[in-house]
């Protein structure tokens, strides 16, 4: 094949792949936030749409800083919110069609596509990154779809964190010095373009500051490459392979005066960082101040050894278990070291001071998230030694069976399923279940991944039962606070009424009369009267038979007929507040208390399941319908939440089918491009 033919077909394969993931990131997305950081970042947008501000209106639910003018400020960088503003002003306007209590899906699941965007992004910069260094296009290709698909940046693209456009950023600066440094000078014209690539990668640099400022510590790494220079043209380590791109006669003059490269990568990095230091001046008066204050000592408290395990090796946000493919640059670091042994220091060293950093940090974690939230930066880096294993397993030519083949497979699938069950599964959903931070972070069984691989099996199980046999079940519709059971079980029970419980029950009328059975307690201290219960069945009173439990002289069982599928049951008493009569710090209108409910038919008890039906959330959402372990929505998936919002079917047609159709296209040209390779 031409060279001009290959390198042509070369720049178009990082292209495919980024239509091709960005397809499948479409599709599953999750069409919500999970956390305050987020909202916090939306709604610096929203501001910025609408009034033209940076300041955000306070709220107990946005992490907000005071700034210089006495106005609340976002406490994180403003470069998410800024670049995520036509996502949110596309989402605005089209809320606007949508009644008012309904505008917050559209804005959030248009605004799910922008890291859907970037995750895909990072992904085909990897396979061109691969290329560029050298390695065939099958490998590079590879080793974007693993990024993709077997890494926690897959359930990341579903959020609106701000790691996953740090690490674009990033990515991008380090492909552009690797360009700069291995493509060969043909002509005056590329030559004197050189210093704008040098440019562009410092300005990318600030840029990725100014998203998260925290990743400055990534300069050294960045000074030690750009300082350190090329060997000789003899040396075949540094020379990429022939089909890829055009080999380096000699090295250039930049190459050999390494202070020629820095002098026009420091000028972008400075230019690039004077928006930021403009924001930190014009918000918090000085520009070197940020959100983030000034007390290190509370900020940066966790003993490192405690934060590198927990960052590299827990079973609960460990590197390796969450991105598997790094096993796989673990076995080729030293081959990929004798033929890149500048890009192996600089990997080592950004990971070292990313993981430094952050293993001190109080908050390492990155609660709630899957992974290691923090290492999405460092993340495509480490795949980077992985590509000699890659090469080797996809070699077309060569004849018989390789072992190489059948390892990188098997990581690609355990990778692949254990990033799908953070798909699948809320994980704000299991942080909920009651585990304290050091147990689900270091004890093996509590790992996410086990916990999320037990929620999705009990909600498979759960729908199963409530697609082939509609009958047996019962959901709490409202009218109740939070359960106060065993939340590691799903237990819905014991919970409180608010002065109105709303169940639907769908008994099995087939085989003969059905009885139920609520056992409900009257908690309130002596000092008060008695509550008043009344029982409706179909918005009907109901006289109940009543059975006070012995040994329990506040509890009763009340039990009466049900006679239609469904049958609502209303619960219905007055209600007191524990805080005002000096019956502890509960402050909060409840009721009677719901212990317990049994369902007979023709005199035997039966097992219903029970769930919860949440309602939808308003423009602000409620965090708790989007990942209450009570709430079984089958998958976390934006179609999954879009059905249950009630916004009618031609409503979700008109939303759903545009993100449906341009991602099935994406798909379909991505194939069609990485086929052609």
């Amino acid at each position: 094949m031409p060279s001009n033919e290959v390198k042509g077909q070369n720049s178009k394969l990082p292209g495919a792949l980024l239509l091709f993931v960005l397809g499948v990131y479409l599709l599953t997305m999750s069409g919500h936030t999970y956390s305050p950081d987020e909202e916090t970042m939306l709604e610096v947008s929203r501001q910025l749409v609408t009034h033209g501000t940076w300041a955000i209106p306070s709220s107990r639910s946005l992490v907000e800083v005071p700034g210089a003018d006495g106005r609340r400020y976002s406490q994180y960088g403003p470069g998410q919110s800024f670049a995520a503003v036509p996502w949110v002003a596309t989402g605005l306007a089209v809320g606007g069609l949508f009644p008012k209590d309904q505008a917050g899906y559209p804005l959030r699941l248009i605004l799910a596509s922008y890291n859907a965007l970037v995750a895909a992004g990072i992904c085909a910069l990897l396979a061109a990154l691969g290329m560029a260094l050298g390695y065939s296009r099958r490998a590079s290709i590879l080793a974007g779809l693993m990024l993709a698909f077997a890494t926690f940046l897959w359930p990341h693209s579903r959020t609106f964190f701000s790691e996953p456009l740090t690490a674009l950023l990033l990515l991008a600066s380090f492909y552009l010095v690797v360009r700069y440094r291995y493509l060969r000078v043909v002509s005056s014209a590329r030559k004197s373009g050189l210093p704008i690539v040098m440019l562009a990668s410092g300005a990318l640099l600030a840029l990725a500051l100014a998203t998260k400022v925290q990743y400055v510590v990534a300069l050294p790494a960045f000074a030690l490459y750009l300082l350190w220079p090329v060997p000789s043209r003899s040396s075949q380590a540094m020379t990429p392979q022939a089909d890829e791109i055009e080999r380096n006669p000699q090295p250039t003059i930049a190459d050999r005066r390494p202070l020629s490269a820095i002098l026009p990568w420091g000028a972008g990095f400075v230019l690039g960082l004077l928006p930021l230091l403009l924001y930190n001046w014009t918000v918090f008066g000085n520009p070197l101040a940020t959100g983030y204050g000034t007390d290190l000592k509370a900020t940066f408290k966790t003993p490192i050894a405690e934060g590198v395990y927990g960052l590299l090796l827990s079973p609960g946000k460990g590197l390796v278990w969450f991105a598997l493919p790094v096993l796989l640059a673990v076995w080729g670091l030293r081959r990929f070291s004798r033929k890149h042994p500048r890009e192996t220091i600089f990997i080592l060293a950004l990971g070292v001071c990313i993981v430094a950093l952050f293993a001190l940090y109080t908050f390492w974690h990155g609660d709630g998230s899957w992974g290691p939230r923090y290492l999405i930066p460092l993340l495509p880096f480490t795949l980077l030694p992985a590509l000699p294993v890659l090469e080797d397993a996809t070699l077309v030519m060569s004849p018989g069976f390789r072992p190489v083949s059948l390892v990188v497979a098997s990581v690609l699938a355990l990778g692949l399923f254990v990033n799908l069950l953070g798909v699948l599964v809320n994980f704000d959903t299991y942080i909920n279940l009651g585990y304290d931070d050091q147990t689900r972070h270091f004890e093996p069984s509590a790992s996410p991944i086990v916990g999320h691989f037990n929620l999705l099996g009990q909600r498979v199980r759960f729908d199963s039962i409530g697609f082939n046999k509609p009958t047996e079940k019962l959901v709490f519709k409202s009218g109740f606070s939070y359960s106060e059971g065993d939340k590691t079980k799903g237990e819905l029970l014991p919970r409180w009424t608010t002065g109105r419980g709303d169940i639907q029950f769908w008994p099995d009328l087939s085989h003969g009369p059905v009885s139920a059975t609520l056992r409900l307690s009257d908690h309130r201290p002596p000092s008060l009267p008695r509550a008043t219960l009344t029982l409706l069945v179909n918005s009907s009173p109901v006289t109940p038979q009543a059975r006070p439990v012995p040994s329990m002289p506040i509890t009763t069982d009340y039990i009466f007929s049900l006679s239609s599928q469904p049958s609502n049951v209303v619960i219905q008493s007055d209600t007191w507040n524990p805080s005002h009569v000096g019956a502890g710090e509960r402050n909060e209108e409840i009721g009677l208390k719901l212990e317990s409910v049994s369902v007979t038919e023709s005199g035997q008890t039966r097992a219903y399941s029970m769930s919860e039906s949440l309602p939808p959330p308003s423009y602000y959402p409620q965090p708790r319908w989007y990942y209450d372990p009570g709430t079984s929505h089958p998958a976390d998936l934006w179609f999954v939440y879009m059905a249950e919002t009630g916004m009618g079917r031609k409503a979700m047609v008109a939303l759903g089918l545009p993100f449906v159709l341009i991602a099935l296209a994406c798909v379909g040209l991505g194939v069609r491009g990485l086929r052609a390779e």
